[in-house]
């Protein structure tokens, strides 16, 4: 029985390398895709951005479809982590100051054309 023991260990130990290696193999095809996509953005406090309020970033009451969703310029006031800044928003906007790097693009003064999904906030205004 011994010998079989260590035969079945063996074979337990060969198996779970070979899965090891499948998986370390599987995430690296699919970090390559994903970063395909990915976009490398770096904000500093003072930069001033565009912010895209998802419909969970609002109180139900104040949610409407046809209501702008992109608002700024906000100023950033610091970086949490890479894919997070926190802004510093007017005083009438109710949800967090956290945002991921998804939902943030870049405040450009000579592009000040509006747009039909922005609700422009002067810097200082409430």
């Amino acid at each position: 029985m011994h010998g079989q023991a260590v035969d079945f260990v063996n074979s337990l130990r060969d198996t779970h390398e070979q899965a090891k290696k499948l998986l370390e193999l599987s995430a690296t095809k699919y970090k390559g895709k994903v970063d395909t996509k990915r976009r490398e953005v770096l904000y500093e406090p003072g930069d001033l951005v565009w912010v895209v309020l998802t419909r969970d970033r609002m109180p139900a009451h104040e949610y409407n479809k046809l209501r702008s969703r992109k608002i700024g310029p906000v100023e950033v006031l610091e970086r949490i982590n890479p894919n997070a800044y926190r802004l510093l928003f007017p005083e009438h906007i109710r949800t967090s100051n956290v945002f991921n790097v998804k939902y943030l693009s870049k405040y450009h003064v000579e592009n000040d054309v509006p747009d039909s999904e922005a609700n422009l906030l002067l810097p200082g205004e409430n």
